[in-house]
């Protein structure tokens, strides 16, 4: 029986356990356990004349800057566009990486301020290269990706001389399982992109599949994929 340990705060890890048990017709153990807490920070943003997100977080701490509907937003992919659409602002859905998002909007020269809506932990460098290529851009952060422990239940599935499977979306992600390692189960991690990938201590994961695009679906087919391997199906 797979065992699948969903990492990601527990919406977000919530909805991805439910697609993947609808695809799954097996025995199937899924712990969801956050290694990120997602934490408000108190921020302030002028009006500027179009937005960034490269995450479904920013879209949602972003309600508290007050900005207004309509807004350009250069959104990383076509969730978080998906999400910064309902919040009313107007996106542009980019690649699903940050370094094709940056690429896109130096493309598309816009004229006008910037502001980056983003976490405490950011990768990609967004605005420093923006305004390296003379696009202006600020940092706004609005929450901290705050670091949580394995729980128990996490600790004694990943102490069973057994195969467990850890979906990860993020580098930050990557990073805080580091700190819980090693471990005595085999450990399979699917990475949502190679950044991902880079991040995972080879003490952690006896091995790694990314996968095929930076997003919730090919992470779910990865993930699916991964699952049926493991129990070989085909």
């Amino acid at each position: 029986m797979p065992t699948v340990i969903l990492t990601r705060p527990k919406a977000q890890s919530a909805r991805f356990a439910t697609k993947l048990k609808a695809q799954w017709d097996g025995p199937l153990e899924i712990i969801i356990a956050p290694l990120i807490e997602i934490v408000p920070v108190a921020a302030t943003c002028d009006v500027p004349d179009a937005i960034i997100f490269t995450s479904a977080n920013g879209v949602s701490a972003s309600e508290r800057l007050g900005l207004p509907r309509g807004l350009t937003a250069w959104c990383v992919g076509s969730k978080t566009a998906e999400l910064a659409r309902t919040a009313g602002f107007a996106p542009v859905v980019g690649p699903g990486d940050a370094d094709g998002l940056v690429a896109d909007i130096i493309a598309a020269k816009p004229t006008g301020a910037l502001a980056h809506i983003r976490g405490k932990h950011a990768r990609g460098d967004v605005s420093a290269r923006l305004n390296a290529a003379g696009i202006t851009c600020a940092d706004v952060v609005v929450y901290d990706q705050r670091a949580l422990n394995l729980t128990q239940e996490v600790k004694r599935a990943v102490a069973a001389q057994s195969l467990v499977i850890f979906p990860l979306f993020s580098p930050r992600t990557a990073t805080i399982l580091n700190g819980e390692g090693p471990f005595d189960a085999a450990v399979h991690v699917v990475a949502l992109s190679d950044a991902v990938k880079s991040a995972v201590s080879p003490k952690v994961a006896t091995q790694i599949t990314v996968a095929a695009s930076p997003d919730g679906n090919a992470m779910l087919s990865a993930t699916l994929s991964v699952m049926r391997t493991q129990i070989g199906r085909t």
